[in-house]
């Protein structure tokens, strides 16, 4: 054989180990696997970099059996669906999915999946590739919940800017209306009795400064140091703090903290949120019932395990349709009471959000409403 012919009949196989390596370069850097689920002889193959982005060690063997455990729980429905759709229908997927490593390490991927036929066109297997995504997904989900902040920031802006531009200057008019009143008048009785209106439009405007200054302190202090804080402590505390109302309106509170006993918080924020919703569900109890509360928590295992505070009262109700896109507004009331101000759910709502929380709320006339915190 000839150098020449020789040089020839390696020249393939040199080719082919350059692409091999190109192929596992180009695989590692952008963190992605390969693999394989042989339906014929139930058994499943992956590559050296699956089994390092899921942590096992290079002389692994998966298994079938073990399928599910490399998924979140909260996707297991979703990834036996589109697997079965595969396998069956030869349905081909590419989607976006919550993986679990050896460690139990959570991360997003991106799964890309589809069928294998022998020559009788029958399904027998299922291959494709998996990539980790978890720092573009990471990325999206801070960027959103950015915006969302911004948003909800802008929102409050406006509101805040309505209430000084209207509010402020309603009462500004009003006292130099009664000043103009007061210099036209001759008889001092009449201006006597006009100095009291000057009395009560001082009043209000020193009420309105001083929810302007609440909403204002709220966003100052939320870079305060957060603390570990006993939701069954804080509760305790309120309630000793109004139990005269309680008992007047023979109120019942009832607690389950079981599921999430503390949180990382700041004191001061958390007492100010049950105050207000506790307070809020007596004054709009309903007319043919005395007030029960329960209160509880939860963890949220699909996100990241946020704590979940759920307060609910037997009361009024608030008719959601006509009022609410306007439940955490300022100033802004749904019942007849005289002692409505408008401002408590206002308040608590920018405290949440200060803290990146989320306030949500159920209600239904004659029925009830639950507030739902997501910490």
């Amino acid at each position: 054989m000839t150098e020449t012919n020789l040089k020839r009949q390696f020249k393939p196989n040199k080719e082919l180990d350059k692409h091999i390596f190109h192929y596992q370069e180009s695989a590692s850097m952008t963190s992605t696997g390969s693999w394989f689920i042989d339906l014929e002889n139930k058994k499943s193959y992956w590559d050296d970099i699956a089994k390092k982005i899921l942590e096992y060690p290079s002389d692994f063997v998966p298994s079938l059996k073990m399928a599910m455990t490399l998924y979140a729980e909260e996707h297991h429905e979703y990834i036996a669906n589109i697997f079965s759709e595969c396998a069956v229908s030869g349905i081909a997927f590419d989607t976006e999915v919550l993986m679990l490593t050896s460690k139990n390490r959570k991360f997003w991927a991106r799964a890309i999946g589809k069928p294998v036929y022998n020559t009788n066109k029958e399904i027998i297997g299922v291959r494709g590739i998996f990539q980790d995504i978890d720092d573009i997904i990471q990325k999206e989900i801070n960027l959103e919940k950015a915006s969302e902040i911004v948003a909800s920031q802008n929102s409050r802006l406006f509101n805040f800017a309505h209430i000084v531009s209207h509010n402020l200057r309603s009462h500004s008019s009003n006292l130099t209306l009664i000043v103009q009143l007061i210099n036209d008048l001759e008889s001092v009785e009449e201006k006597l009795e006009l100095l009291d209106n000057i009395k009560d439009v001082s009043e209000s405007l020193n009420t309105t400064i001083e929810h302007l200054n609440e909403v204002v302190s709220i966003q100052t202090n939320s870079n305060q140091l957060k603390v570990k804080v006993d939701f069954t402590d804080t509760l305790d505390q309120v309630t000793t703090s109004i139990n005269q109302i309680l008992q007047n309106k023979n109120v019942t509170i009832n607690s389950d903290f079981s599921k999430a006993k503390f949180i990382k918080y700041i004191p001061a924020y958390l007492d100010s949120i049950f105050l207000n919703l506790i307070t809020n569900a007596i004054k709009y109890k309903h007319k043919d019932r005395d007030p029960i509360i329960n209160i509880s928590t939860s963890k949220d295992y699909k996100n990241h395990n946020r704590v979940v505070l759920k307060i609910s009262d037997n009361g009024s109700g608030i008719d959601m349709e006509k009022f609410g896109d306007k439940v955490f507004g300022m100033y802004k009331t749904f019942h007849y009471n005289a002692d409505a101000r408008g401002i408590g759910l206002f308040i608590t709502k920018n405290q949440i959000e200060s803290l990146n929380g989320e306030i949500h709320v159920e209600s239904e006339p004659d029925i009830g409403t639950t507030f739902i915190i997501k910490f």
